[in-house]
């Protein structure tokens, strides 16, 4: 899921059914199912009224022996008055899956990469499995004048998408603790474990207090439009299977100057125990070297045009990429992400390496679902 503002006037959206009205949704979504009659689905999908994005993954067996595992795709598109619903990877020109959002279920064609005309029938229903977690998805979208009655008052803005565990076949100890992880992970360490719409009310509240409380005085003396803020904070989920729960926050805050500042940062969770496997806990004793060298090849693979001989030349501030601690997991594969200015100019955006198992299972930590992951048969 990508960080963009989504306009809407009122202030709190709650929802907590997946439904097919068009009046309803705020809601998430885990998939399974098929395209064709060979490759299987898993997708997460977070529905925003009429705005729909989220990531699918597939698989399938080659002469019935060998497990492929496609990357993780993201998409994203609209459901229209009649319930249909066009999804697109990012960045592609074309819708990728062409269907039907009908209550708990999509039903169309997925259209064949690098094929104008050929498509094969997809079929997806909501799935929540052992080892799965079904979520609630919860919105707030407010502005507020730095000056009130003022009408060329600068303003701030602030948008939360925050996705909450429902109650499931976890013990409530392990539930409880998931639920604190995603709390600290969305609000930080100061906000109490409560209702979400009181958390995300509280969240409002503090942001206009600290707007109005840094800006108002210096406006008074100064004028001027600059000192309009903006904040988008959101969370999708990448991966949701076999007790392995791996979350995204993203966000987006401009508080004035040349751009604003974008960060992902995410939580890995183990649902058998609720607990947070960090860098530390997925990777084996003395992994940094190799890892190192496995990102430093893949970076320069990834950015390289012409005969550069090292990331330097490329522009980023080094030529070795160290692994950081910000790293994600999907079904196939752990993914790095650097923030702006860490590894390279802000002009890189957020550079980010993606490792599938086959390349690193040999430098993760036996003794975790990250672990059995890894071990499964992949392209």
């Amino acid at each position: 899921m990508r960080i963009k503002p989504f306009i809407l006037s009122g202030l709190l959206f709650i929802a907590t059914m997946a439904v097919a009205q068009n009046n309803s949704k705020a809601a998430y979504h885990r998939m399974e199912g098929s395209i064709g009659n060979d490759i299987e689905v898993t997708a997460n999908f977070i529905r925003l009224f009429d705005k729909v994005e989220g990531n699918y993954q597939y698989k399938f067996k080659e002469n019935d022996a060998t497990t492929f595992f496609g990357k993780m795709l993201e998409v994203e598109g609209k459901v229209f008055k009649n319930d249909s619903l066009y999804l697109k990877e990012y960045g592609a020109d074309d819708a990728s899956f062409l269907g039907v959002w009908n209550d708990k279920s999509y039903k169309g064609q997925w259209k064949v990469p690098g094929e104008d005309n050929d498509y094969m029938e997809v079929l997806l229903k909501e799935y929540y499995p052992h080892g799965s977690l079904p979520f609630k998805v919860y919105y707030l979208n407010s502005e507020e004048k730095l000056m009130d009655g003022v009408n060329n008052s600068p303003t701030a803005t602030l948008e939360l998408t925050f996705v909450y565990p429902k109650d499931n076949s976890l013990s409530p100890g392990v539930l409880d603790s998931v639920k604190q992880i995603i709390n600290k992970g969305f609000f930080g360490d100061h906000f109490k474990q409560n209702r979400p719409e009181i958390m995300l009310q509280s969240y409002e509240k503090e942001y206009y207090q600290n707007y109005k409380s840094t800006n108002l005085e210096a406006y008074k003396e100064m004028g001027g439009a600059s000192f309009s803020w903006s904040s988008v904070n959101a969370m999708s989920v990448l991966f949701n299977s076999s007790y392995l729960l791996c979350v995204e926050y993203q966000r987006y805050a401009f508080t004035g100057g040349a751009h604003g500042i974008t960060n992902n940062a995410y939580d890995i969770i183990d649902l058998k125990n609720g607990r947070v496997l960090t860098y530390n806990d997925i990777f084996i004793k003395g992994a940094d070297s190799a890892l190192s060298a496995l990102l430093t090849h893949k970076m320069l693979k990834k950015y390289k045009t012409k005969d550069e001989a090292d990331l330097k030349t490329l522009g980023f501030f080094v030529n070795k990429i160290s692994p950081n601690q910000n790293v994600y997991v999907t079904g196939n594969g752990i993914g790095f992400k650097y923030a702006s200015y860490e590894i390279a100019p802000y002009s890189y955006g957020m550079p980010e390496v993606f490792l599938p198992f086959n390349e690193c299972k040999d430098l993760i930590q036996p003794g975790t679902p990250v672990y059995q992951l890894s071990r499964q048969k992949q392209q």
